[in-house]
């Protein structure tokens, strides 16, 4: 498979970040002496000033107002001293105010400043000192801007001389570090999205202070998300994000950039062993973006992602289709979409698939068992990937506020134009549904339903119902029953 991450050109990328200040001033409880001065130098190959890719000069620099955290290790008081950097370049000095101490001490030494601070374990030993550092999800970014987010480590000594005490450390950087350069951009971005079908992106790890390397990666995610601020005119745009280095080799990452307006884009590329102290690059063209096909309804439907519409036809699969579309109907955990107008016809089905192509009315099938020979399993997850999947009936209980009876119990729900709409946009229309005996539609216009992943027994399943007067998000339904179905993924 050909590789579409390209390790970037000479390129120059100031690594800042904005965050608390506490002034130099510690707990005075933690106090073992007078405030003094010290000044550390960076030093060391693997800096982010002088890092090569593929032996590719990648020109970094620090710069003036860049904060760091320094731990004195045994000294009371130097937890979490903040130094900062009052000069541009690729090896500056920062300086800030410590608790004085005698003789010369180890220190350890982090990017970007935290005002909690970073604990060190085995601190007494420099060469294995570790620490837990945890990557910000979602994180930000300015178009154009300085690179947050990042981790660099590093350890050193600090030497008492006189009324100041003088530092160095060796600063490695931790993250592998992923870079859009996005043309023919429609509107300003306002956010990116790095997804995979599984939770394989880590979020927390062990970090070995003297060389950067992780270790105990965790917290796992399927998703990076980046909240964007572009004041930028023109239509290219450069937006980086950091990540911990993990092996997505033979996996697929879905990049998705969301623009002004509500204008969204996808693509997908193969993923790749990222590694500490490496720069890639994606392309992406901004053109052809479309309306999101999903929302996120404020405090309903447990950290997930609602496509926008029921399941439609497209071509000989199947997509997302807009909010007024009753979408094709599906007979519980089938990968056979029927026609949504006049008698069943089938309108999509399975590559391979070698099963009825008329209506049975003994319909058992089970979404949690893929077998596309016979047609049965989760059709969003087979026509979609990238994450999604029917949701569960608790899921759906959860969207519409555990209501099992009228809307008056529904918080932002109500019944509009002949479909269930949310004050978040999410809309499901009224697209009744299809017999079990002979697949004919009833109910169009009148009641609405859609299928759940949940089995309730050997004959039925679980669904979403809903009329001018109830909401029934655990209704229970006949497998044979051909419903629409509305797809979820996690988002976080």
């Amino acid at each position: 498979m050909k590789t579409i991450f390209l390790a970037a050109g000479a390129a120059l990328c100031l690594l800042s970040v904005t965050s608390c200040s506490n002034d130099g001033i510690e707990n005075p409880d933690l106090q073992s002496g007078p405030k003094v001065l010290m000044t550390m130098q960076t030093t060391g190959p693997s800096t982010r000033a002088d890092y090569t890719d593929a032996g590719t000069s990648m020109a970094f620099s620090w710069r003036s107002g860049d904060e760091m955290s320094v731990v004195v290790s045994g000294v009371a008081g130097n937890d979490n001293c903040q130094l900062t950097s009052n000069s541009d370049g690729k090896s500056v000095p920062f300086s800030g105010s410590v608790t004085g101490f005698s003789g010369t001490q180890t220190i350890y030494a982090f990017y970007p400043y935290s005002s909690h601070g970073y604990t060190v374990t085995g601190s007494s030993t420099p060469s294995t000192a570790t620490a837990a550092l945890t990557l910000p999800n979602p994180q930000s970014y300015t178009v154009n801007g300085a690179l947050s987010n990042s981790f660099m480590v590093g350890v050193g000594t600090a030497t008492a001389s006189g009324t100041a005490i003088d530092a160095s450390a060796s600063l490695k950087q931790v993250m592998s570090i992923i870079r859009l350069n996005i043309s023919n951009a429609p509107a300003k971005v306002i956010g990116v999205k790095l997804r995979l079908a599984e939770a394989l992106f880590p979020t927390t790890a062990t970090v070995r202070l003297s060389d950067a390397t992780i270790s105990n990666p965790g917290s796992f995610a399927n998703k990076l998300s980046m909240a964007v601020t572009d004041g930028t005119a023109g239509t290219s745009k450069d937006v980086s994000l950091a990540m911990f280095p993990v092996d997505l080799t033979g996996k697929t990452i879905s990049v998705e950039v969301t623009f002004e307006g509500g204008l969204i884009k996808s693509i997908d590329k193969p993923g790749l062993a990222f590694v500490a102290n490496k720069f890639y690059v994606i392309s992406f063209d901004g053109s052809n973006a479309v309306a999101a096909n999903y929302i996120e309804p404020d405090g309903f439907g447990r950290g997930l992602e609602w496509a926008v519409g029921n399941l439609v036809a497209d071509g000989a699969g199947a997509r997302i289709g807009s909010s007024t579309d009753n979408g094709l109907y599906f007979q519980f955990g089938s990968l056979v979409g029927w026609s949504d107008t006049g008698a069943p016809t089938v309108a999509i089905s399975p590559s391979g698939y070698s099963g009825s192509t008329t209506w049975s009315s003994s319909w058992t099938g089970d979404p949690t068992t893929e077998d596309v020979s016979t047609g049965t399993g989760d059709a969003c997850t087979y026509y979609l990937g990238n994450g999604w999947r029917l949701p569960t009936n608790d899921e759906y209980s959860s969207l519409f506020n555990h209501t099992t009876s009228g809307w008056a119990g529904t918080i932002g729900w109500s019944w509009s134009s002949a479909s269930a709409v949310h004050t978040s946009g999410l809309r499901f229309p009224a697209s009744g549904y299809r017999l079990y005996t002979d697949g004919s539609l009833a109910y169009t216009g009148a009641n609405g339903y859609c299928w759940s992943s949940s089995p309730n027994n050997a004959s039925n399943g679980y669904t979403l119902y809903f009329g001018s007067s109830n909401v029934r998000p655990s209704y229970n339904g006949f497998r044979a029953v051909g419903y629409p179905v509305r797809c979820v993924r996690a988002n976080n």
